[in-house]
């Protein structure tokens, strides 16, 4: 079968998410919304479940052994949430994603515990190291929630200063991006991304 695998990514501002958005949401993510202590992290989970709702309506979702969410119906997809905004990336093949606010740290020091040394390299050579540090951080995790892995494997494995990532014959695609103070990286098995983030109002 010969799969659409362009990616789409779907933004939703969370400070949106009302009382009545947990109708449109599936009773297993309202019951997980449920849990949530804090407000944002309530909102972050709602917000992410009416993209879900919206853009794969009706599809059954389960989580496979490495804590990644799946689709039955095949079709794949990721999410990820940061500060107000919820993300969720959809393509006919496997994708990962990830968003982050921007905020103060030592890029070096965090840097040492999760980059390899090419990556560090470059981060010390780097005139905006906190700018390369969540464009690393984003790609990394993006990369390895697309391979569905997660942070189950050491991140030190993956090189992500690149375009892409290659390993045993399989290539991996990124592209990110920049906006209001958020890095938002994807990462798919092909390079077909949009040239812009679509926000979605709920």
């Amino acid at each position: 079968m010969n799969r659409n695998c362009e990616t789409k990514i779907y933004l939703a501002d969370i400070n949106r998410v009302n009382e009545s958005h947990i109708g449109l949401i599936s009773p297993e993510r309202a019951e997980k919304a449920a849990r949530y202590k804090m407000a944002g992290d309530k909102k972050r989970c709602i917000a992410a479940g009416v993209l879900l709702s919206r853009f794969l309506p009706g599809t059954e979702i389960y989580t496979d052994s490495f804590g990644k969410p799946r689709s039955k119906s095949g079709e794949c997809f990721n999410l990820s949430h940061s500060g107000d905004y919820a993300v969720l990336a959809v393509s006919g093949c496997e994708t990962g994603v990830d968003i982050e606010v921007l905020k103060e740290v030592n890029a070096l020091r965090m840097g040492k515990i999760v980059y390899c040394q090419n990556e560090m390299t470059m981060l010390e050579n780097s005139q905006d190291r906190l700018k390369l540090f969540f464009d690393f951080w984003t790609k990394k995790e993006a990369l390895l929630k697309c391979m569905g892995k997660g942070f189950h494997r050491n991140a030190k494995s993956v090189d992500v200063s690149g375009d892409c990532f290659e390993e045993n014959g399989k290539r991996y695609y990124f592209k990110t991006y920049r906006f209001s103070g958020y890095t938002l990286s994807v990462c798919s098995e092909k390079n077909s991304f949009p040239d812009n983030l679509e926000f979605i109002e709920i």
